[in-house]
């Protein structure tokens, strides 16, 4: 049997930000040791010993010469490049001339496995005959799941649901991240389209009577999905001797401390286990380090300096008298004398970008830069951008409807007189944070074209969720018009001023049309939507539903005063052309 590692790294996890901009999370140390180097491990220990790993475009650079490190005699790596977002089910069908005609295994980037009971999953899915077996785990808490699976009693899925945490949607299971298919399902995947294993390829095969069953394996196994499952897996991995223990390149000094090689440690150094101290660190007299901690390689505790229950990276360094309580300290970090780092993610910058994808709801106490003094500079660079884009907001949207309010009065005349209905139609869309609102168009199809989308949604003519055609029968002489000019956009303006939407951000969606990517969604959903964006300039109706996550994504992660000018100047340009416009 094979393994396929599918990363998601077009798609990052705001949850993990900004720590995911400074490495894929495949890749973040757990004991000191990459995450994925422990399932390598794991999955050797189970026989799995041919894996291919999926890396997008860029981040195929680091993860080429990270799996270049790892490399071992016990198990062969493949590396597939993802040159654009193909979803986790698109993956597969790229990869299957690798998969060959057997069984396999598909492994979320995010799940770090110490144990897993894989020879029962095997066994159970060889004697169910399934063509896909689901790994699930009961969640104990009685809280709201984004993804919630629903089973029969019999084992199969019968439903699997992907929402929002906007709607409030309870169930006891949760994917584990791990998946066991066979041959057949390439069948079912588009093969140039984006297409994912949850949100698509498993309702596919529901829906064609494919025998899809839920296991729920025994052993230690945990996603990451927030810093506090990063954390929380620590701690369980340090109170767990058993399993701490396996180091082949550290020694036990006292009770449930592990030190690396030519690690110096003073005389005077106050140690409290678990601890984990990595390669060629140097702790200093009266410094003190309290665990659960892990420290990485090269890591420097001068004198009368504290490290309590918190996870540093490689080559972090603490000076004289700082402290770093409950923290993760990134890579090459120093943290200057004197200076007490509670609660914190650290990083080495932060941007705009950033800020918009770090959780509001952040268990810890914020995520700052290293200079403590940046932490307020972030924040008050973030209220003015947010400042200076909402003054923009309302006074580009006033004068252009000065200038244009004789417009509105014609256009609404020609509708009347070209088609029975109202001059304007609203539908429900989502705004910042999932917050739904009504979003104002000039009406553009017939009255019935709700009724008729059934009728001619496999005639659609893009790959992603949402349906676009180039002779739409639903759509009005003017309509066709108004389309090509942009000029049914215009009372969105006033969705701007009331502070629902702004010149420029991805394009409102209903929840429906972002069930396909979810991880996408809660990115493009932090920051308000826009009238135009980065990815209607780049060819609106034209470009592939793949490069509409991909350019919404970019627009999150760069958001800056300048972009958006840049992309008001090119909307005119595009409009003007009517580049892709129908």
């Amino acid at each position: 049997m094979k393994a396929l590692v599918v990363d998601a790294e077009w798609k990052p996890e705001r949850r993990l930000a900004p720590l995911t901009r400074q490495q894929p999370m495949y890749t973040f140390p757990v004991l000191n040791k990459p995450v994925i180097e422990h399932n390598m491990e794991l999955l050797c220990r189970k026989g799995i010993k041919d894996v291919i790993i999926s890396s997008s475009e860029h981040t195929w650079n680091g993860a080429f010469e990270f799996i270049k490190r790892i490399t071992s005699d016990k198990f062969n790596i493949h590396l597939h490049k993802e040159p654009y977002p193909r979803g986790t089910a698109g993956i597969l069908s790229d990869v299957k001339a690798m998969l060959e005609d057997e069984p396999f295994l598909v492994v979320n980037s995010h799940l770090y496995i110490e144990d897993i009971d894989l020879e029962g999953m095997i066994d159970f899915h060889q004697r169910k005959q399934a063509v896909a077996t689901v790994g699930v785990r009961r969640e104990n808490k009685n809280i709201s799941n984004i993804e919630a699976v629903k089973l029969s009693s019999d084992g199969l899925v019968s439903e699997v649901n992907i929402i929002h945490h906007s709607l409030d949607r309870r169930s006891p299971w949760r994917f584990s991240g791990i998946y066991l298919f066979t041959p057949a399902v390439f069948d079912f995947i588009e093969s140039q389209s984006y297409f994912d294993i949850k949100e698509q390829l498993i309702p596919l095969l529901q829906e064609s009577s494919q025998p899809v069953y839920a296991y729920e394996a025994d052993g230690y196994y945990r996603s990451i999905h927030s810093m506090e499952d990063y954390f929380a897996l620590h701690r369980d991995l340090l109170e767990m001797n058993s399993r701490a223990i396996r180091f082949k390149d550290k020694k036990e000094i006292a009770d449930r401390v592990w030190v690396g090689e030519d690690t110096v440690i003073s005389p005077g150094t106050y140690l409290k286990g678990p601890i984990i101290l990595g390669n060629r660190c140097h702790i200093a007299n009266r410094a003190q380090i309290i665990g659960p901690a892990v420290l990485g390689d090269e890591c420097e505790i001068a004198e009368d300096a504290v490290v309590r229950e918190s996870i540093l990276w490689d080559n972090v360094s603490l000076d004289k008298g700082a402290s770093s309580e409950y923290c993760i300290v990134g890579e090459g970090l120093n943290v200057m004398e004197g200076k007490r780092l509670n609660n914190l993610v650290m990083v080495d910058s932060l941007r705009i970008g950033d800020m918009n994808l770090i959780r509001q709801d952040y268990k810890l106490n914020g995520v700052g830069g290293i200079d403590l003094s940046k932490i307020l500079i972030a924040g008050i660079n973030n209220w003015i951008f947010n400042f200076i884009k909402r003054t923009m907001d309302i006074s580009v949207a006033l004068v252009t409807f000065v200038l244009l309010w004789p417009l509105y009065l014609l256009i609404a005349l020609a509708i009347k007189i070209d088609s029975r209905g109202p001059v304007f139609y609203i539908q429900k869309r989502c705004g910042r944070d999932g917050k739904v609102f009504g979003m104002l168009k000039f009406r553009t199809m017939v009255a019935r074209a709700e009724q008729m989308h059934a009728e001619l949604i496999s005639q659609k003519e893009t790959d992603g969720p949402m349906f676009k055609m180039t002779n739409d029968p639903r759509v009005t002489k003017l309509g066709a018009i108004l389309r090509r000019t942009s000029l049914d956009e215009l009372p969105q303006l006033f969705n701007v001023l009331r502070g629902q939407m702004s010149m420029v951000g991805p394009r409102p969606l209903i929840m429906e049309e972002m069930k396909f990517s979810p991880s996408w969604r809660d990115v493009r959903l932090r920051v308000k939507p826009g009238i135009t964006g980065l990815w209607q300039v780049q060819g609106r109706s034209e470009a592939p539903f793949h490069d509409w996550i991909r350019y919404d994504v970019e627009y999150v992660m760069n958001q800056s005063f300048w972009l958006d000018i840049k992309i008001l100047f090119k909307t005119i340009k595009t409009v003007l052309t009517k580049v892709g416009a129908h």
